[in-house]
């Protein structure tokens, strides 16, 4: 029987190597989130508020808003992906459960600029501390009317936004076009159950999984740099448990936040 090369014997053995890593390593695609899947995004910026949450959450956690872009689109106008969820350690603060909660956050993002900045984690910088103010009480009555109306729903925060697309509400000494938005999406992250006094908490998010993302027809990736995400965060009362006291018994965040493009002034966390 012949014998192997010699060539041979000495590149066999890193031959054998490169197939190994070959194997092992995926390719470098398989990393990169396409702009079209809705499941993922590749951040063309990324930011990211810390903010408390109590009295439910022991900890601080974080609004993370990203968004990518693709300067052709369906056609040949641009369009942004526009992305947020958040990241937090599930600590919560079990003794507080006294009702059967839900805890949710809506997120709407265009026709809206300004620099976040000052109080309410942000928001007073873009609208005013009165804004602030007025918008976070609106929502508390708006929730306790629902909760204390007697009418079946499921979740409180979505139910209400979703009531706001007929006719939409003006808050005093708010932008006047805020709930005139083609998206506001909603997600629930938290439901608490009295009976065990254990929450429900949703795993947390990241780039790969955002908790929700959509597109934005028509705006290039500067127009969306300039472009505040504004989330509302809400922890009320599910259908048929006792309703509080009054309005005061809702929570109600608000943050506000900015993902500047590469280039641009600012920074990205």
């Amino acid at each position: 029987m012949a014998a192997f090369p010699s060539s041979w014997s000495m590149t066999r053995p890193y031959l054998f190597l490169l197939m190994i890593i070959a194997t092992l390593s995926p390719p470098a695609t398989a990393d990169i989130c396409s702009f079209w899947d809705s499941g993922c995004v590749d951040p063309l910026a990324q930011t990211a508020i810390s903010f408390t949450f109590p009295p439910l959450f022991l900890e601080t956690i974080n609004f993370f808003y990203a968004f990518d872009a693709d300067v052709r689109g369906k056609g040949q106008e641009p369009m942004t992906k526009a992305a947020f969820w958040i990241g937090y350690e599930p600590y919560v603060n079990n003794s507080v459960i006294d009702l059967n909660r839900t805890s949710e956050i809506a997120v709407r993002v265009g026709n809206l600029t300004g620099t976040p900045s000052g109080g309410n984690n942000g928001c007073d910088g873009v609208w005013g501390s009165e804004c602030s103010k007025n918008m976070r009480e609106f929502f508390q009555q708006t929730l306790f009317d629902l909760v204390t109306l007697g009418e079946p729903f499921s979740d409180p925060l979505s139910t209400v936004i979703g009531s706001f697309h007929t006719n939409p509400p003006v808050i005093s000494n708010c932008p006047p076009q805020f709930f005139e938005n083609q998206h506001f999406p909603v997600d629930q992250f938290g439901i608490e159950i009295d009976t065990n006094k254990t929450p429900i908490i949703k795993t947390t998010g990241s780039a790969i999984s955002p908790w929700f993302s959509w597109f934005i027809d028509n705006m290039t990736a500067s127009e969306q740099a300039e472009q505040v995400a504004v989330g509302i965060i809400s922890r009320t009362p599910s259908y048929g448990s006792a309703p509080p006291s009054n309005k005061y018994g809702i929570g109600i965040e608000l943050v506000c936040a900015q993902a500047p493009s590469p280039g641009s002034s600012g920074s990205d966390d």
